[in-house]
C-alpha cells in the first residue's frame, strides 16, 4: 500500500477503515426485526429483569441469547475486517480496477473512458466519521440497474479522488481544456440560477407527491388505534394486542414513513447548471451530490402524481446512467412546482428541452383506440364471467355476491381503460419524441432518438382493421410505453432512431 498525502499520486489503496462498520447495520436489522416480531417475549424478559436484576440474569437463557448476539456479530465483523484488508483499489493510467483477494476472488475493471458519472454521497454514519461514498457508473446496459463501483474514502481523499478520475476521463475523451475551465469557474466565477427549495416548498412536494394507497393504510391504521384503544384501554392494547399486531404496526409505520420520505430525501435540495453538467445536492439524513452530465441524460419525465394533477403541478426527472440505479436514489431535477415555474428553470438548467414543454401540443390517441379497449373490456368481462359461474356453481357461493363481485371488477378495468385513454398522447419533434401515459399518475417522457436502444411494437386484432399498433421503446436504463398510434407514426419513431444513429 502507498501511503501519501494526495491520492492524486496514489496508485493503490484501500478503502477507508469505517466500511468495517457500515457492514453491520444489515445483521443488526435482522436482529431488530426478530425482536419486534418477539415483542412480547423481551417485554416478560425485561419485567423479569426489573425483578432478578443484572446477577439474577446471569443464570437466565436470555443471557446466552445475548452472548450469541455478540459472537455472531463479532464473527460478521472479523469478516469485514478481512475483506476491506484484502481489498485494494488500483488506479493504472486509464484503468480502475478493485480487486478482493478473499476466498471469493473478484476483479471488476473499467476504463476511464466508459465512465459516465462519478458521484458523491454521504449517509448518517459516514457524515458522522467524516467520509464519503464514491458511486462509479459506466454507460452499459447490462450494468444500467446498479452501480458499478462504490468506494468510501475520507472527504479531502474523496474529493481528490473524484476530481483525478473527472481530469482522466475528460483527458482521455479530448475534453481536458473544458474541464480546466471547469474548475477555475469552480474556483472563482459565481453560480447563476441556483435553485434551492425552502422547508415550504419541500412541505408542498410531499403532499402533491404523496401516494392516495399509503395515505389510506396510515387513516386507516390510525383510525383502527385510536377506536380500539377507547374501547379497551391503552394498557390492553399493550398487554395482549401490541406483539400480534406488530405486522399490521410495522405495515402503518411504513406507510406513515413514505408520507414523509420525500421531505427526508429531498431536505435542501439545491440543483444548478455549470458548462455542460447539471449539480444536485439534497439529503437531510443521506446527503447526495451528484454531477450529471447533460449528453449522459437518457430522457427527461415530467410526473405528475395524483394530487400534483389536480393542482397542476409538475416535477421533472431525469432519467440517466448513475443517478436512480439502486434503491433509495432519485434523479429528480425539480419538485412539485406549477408550469410557470417549471418553464422558467427548464430554460436556465436544461434549454436543450425547452421545444418539448409545450404541453397542449401533445396530440390524443384517435378516437379507434376506444374501440380496442372496449373490445378488451369485453374479452375481461367474459373471462371473469365464466370465473363467476364456476364460484356459483362449484363453491355454492350466493348469485347476487358473485355478480357484485364481478360488476365492480368491470367497472374498475373500466375506469382504468378510461384514463388511460384520457392521459395518452404523443408529438414527434425533430431529435425527440414526447409520449404521454398513465392512468392515475401521468407521465410525459421526452425520448432523444439517439439515446433509443430498440423498439417493440404490437396491434390488437381490432387495431390491425384500424391500422394501428402500441408498443415500448427500451432506453438505457428504462423503459417509455407507445400509445395506440397509426402505422406510419409508428414507423416514423423507427426510422428517426435508426436514422439518428448514423
Amino acid at each position: 500500500m502507498i501511503k501519501t498525502k494526495d491520492v492524486v499520486e496514489a496508485t493503490k489503496m484501500h478503502c477507508h477503515f469505517s466500511i468495517i462498520f457500515e457492514g453491520l447495520w444489515q445483521f443488526w436489522a435482522v436482529i431488530i426485526l426478530i425482536l419486534l416480531n418477539e415483542i412480547d417475549t423481551v417485554i416478560e424478559v425485561y419485567n423479569e429483569f426489573k425483578e432478578i436484576g443484572l446477577r439474577g440474569l446471569v443464570s437466565t437463557e436470555a443471557l446466552w441469547g445475548l452472548l450469541a448476539i455478540l459472537g455472531v456479530t463479532l464473527i460478521v465483523l472479523g469478516m469485514q475486517f478481512v475483506r476491506w484488508r484484502k481489498t485494494w483499489v488500483t488506479v493504472d493510467g486509464n484503468l480502475i480496477i478493485v480487486e478482493r483477494n478473499t476466498l471469493k476472488r473478484v476483479k471488476n475493471t473499467i476504463a476511464m473512458e466508459n465512465i459516465s458519472t462519478v458521484n458523491l454521497e454521504r449517509n448518517l454514519f459516514e457524515r458522522i466519521v467524516g467520509t464519503y461514498r464514491i458511486k462509479i457508473d459506466t454507460g452499459s446496459m447490462t450494468t444500467a440497474d446498479k452501480t458499478d463501483i462504490s468506494l468510501v474514502f475520507g472527504r479531502e481523499n474523496a474529493i481528490k479522488f473524484r476530481d483525478m478520475i473527472l481530469s482522466k476521463m475528460n483527458s482521455i475523451k479530448g475534453n481536458e481544456k473544458e474541464w480546466e475551465h471547469v474548475q477555475e469557474a469552480q474556483q472563482s466565477a459565481a453560480i447563476k440560477h441556483v435553485y434551492r427549495y425552502t422547508p415550504k416548498d419541500m412541505v408542498i412536494h410531499c403532499l402533491l407527491s404523496v401516494s392516495i394507497f399509503n395515505l389510506l393504510i396510515v387513516i386507516g391504521g390510525i383510525a383502527g388505534f385510536v377506536i380500539y384503544v377507547k374501547n379497551f384501554g391503552l394498557d390492553y392494547f399493550v398487554d395482549n394486542i401490541l406483539g400480534g399486531a406488530m405486522a399490521v404496526i410495522l405495515i402503518v409505520l411504513g406507510a406513515a414513513y413514505n408520507l414523509v420520505k420525500n421531505f427526508i430525501t429531498y431536505y435542501d435540495f439545491t440543483v444548478y447548471r455549470k458548462g455542460n453538467e447539471l449539480n444536485l445536492r439534497y439529503g437531510l439524513i443521506k446527503l447526495k451530490n451528484y454531477t450529471i452530465p447533460v449528453e449522459q441524460i437518457t430522457c427527461i419525465e415530467i410526473y405528475q402524481p395524483v394530487f400534483s394533477r389536480l393542482c397542476k403541478h409538475y416535477q421533472v426527472k431525469l432519467i440517466t446512467v448513475g443517478v436512480g440505479d439502486e434503491d433509495g436514489e432519485s434523479s429528480n431535477l425539480t419538485m412539485a412546482i406549477p408550469k410557470k415555474e417549471l418553464l422558467a428553470q427548464i430554460d436556465n438548467l436544461l434549454p436543450e428541452y425547452r421545444d418539448e414543454m409545450n404541453f397542449e401540443e401533445i396530440e390524443k390517441q384517435k378516437k379507434e383506440a376506444i374501440y380496442i379497449k372496449v373490445a378488451k373490456l369485453v374479452k375481461w368481462g367474459l373471462i371473469f364471467a365464466v370465473f363467476a359461474a364456476v364460484l356459483v356453481n362449484m363453491a355454492e357461493l350466493p348469485l347476487l355476491y358473485v355478480v357484485s363481485g364481478w360488476f365492480v371488477i368491470i367497472l374498475y378495468i373500466g375506469l382504468m381503460y378510461a384514463l388511460s385513454y384520457l392521459t395518452a398522447g404523443y408529438k414527434l419533434n425533430g431529435s425527440r419524441a414526447v409520449l404521454c401515459s398513465g392512468i392515475f399518475v401521468k407521465t410525459i417522457c421526452i425520448c432523444d432518438y439517439k439515446k433509443m436502444q430498440n423498439i417493440e411494437l404490437w396491434s390488437h386484432p381490432l387495431g390491425q382493421r384500424f391500422n394501428m399498433v402500441s408498443g415500448t421503446v427500451h432506453l438505457l436504463n428504462s423503459m417509455v410505453e407507445i400509445p395506440y398510434v397509426e402505422n406510419e407514426t409508428a414507423e416514423a419513431i423507427c426510422r428517426r432512431m435508426i436514422y439518428a444513429k448514423d
